[in-house]
């Protein structure tokens, strides 16, 4: 497993990951603080009943439910595409890495980098708001709740795209899917509650840390037993459909 790992994070240099990630940072500080500058919300910096804080993690909501499923669906169809194109999987067999170990290594390397991506987008909406001028103390709890949330449920997809892409040899597909996803994600945000539990990405939706009711925003928090539910099924699956591709015979396409 350490020399997967290892292997897997020499490609994600040659791949220009990190690049994409720091693409995708900015991308949502950009669209979730441009609402800082309007006059209308700077004029509520100093007011605590303004919530000032709440709209920018509610922004910050919205635009991760419509990009963060492009991002996962982006990074594993990269990180598995390589293995198509050089006939990597059969080198792997013939060095002992069966295709299914080479997708949890893909799984570690690639969970860093989510980790790290979530982490700068929540710490620099945070330095944005405080450079602006928002007065309110922010809501570190909430907002570090919805970053550990938001992480789970990327690394939940990540799996299923991973697998996706070691199954389809047309990385167009992944990225397909995590179009609709997103879409899907954003029409939960809209929908009853009960949506955002049909499919996984309906999930970007239910940890959504506020909700809007009688025109305030107040705290809000996924069910705990069908998150778990769902991480839970998430990683089982992506652990017995790696099983099954190390017992399978050649390509895992």
């Amino acid at each position: 497993m350490r020399m997967a790992v290892g292997l897997e994070i020499h490609k994600t240099r040659g791949l220009r990951v990190w690049v994409s990630c720091l693409v995708m940072v900015v991308a949502v500080v950009a669209l979730s603080g441009m609402s800082l500058f309007s006059e209308s919300a700077r004029e509520g910096f100093a007011d605590p009943a303004a919530q000032p804080w709440e709209s920018l993690l509610l922004n910050q909501v919205m635009i991760s439910a419509m990009t963060s499923p492009i991002l996962v669906a982006v990074l594993a169809g990269r990180q598995v595409d390589i293995e198509h194109q050089g006939r990597g999987w059969f080198l792997a067999r013939v060095s002992g890495l069966g295709p299914g170990l080479l997708c949890r290594a893909k799984a570690v390397v690639l969970g860093v980098v989510l980790t790290v991506t979530v982490v700068a987008q929540c710490v620099l909406l945070v330095l944005a708001g405080t450079v602006v001028g928002i007065e309110v103390a922010p809501p570190i709890t909430l907002w570090a709740r919805y970053g550990l949330f938001l992480l789970l449920v990327n690394l939940a997809l990540l799996g299923l795209h991973l697998w996706l892409a070691a199954r389809v040899d047309n990385q167009l597909v992944g990225i397909g899917v995590g179009l609709l996803g997103a879409f899907y994600a954003v029409y939960a945000l809209l929908m009853p509650t009960w949506v955002a539990y049909v499919l996984p990405w309906g999930y970007y939706a239910a940890i959504s840390p506020v909700a809007m009711a009688n025109e305030r925003l107040i705290e809000s928090a996924p069910l705990p037993w069908a998150f778990a539910l769902f991480l839970c099924a998430a990683a089982a699956l992506f652990l017995g459909a790696c099983r099954r591709l190390d017992r399978a015979e050649g390509d895992p396409a």
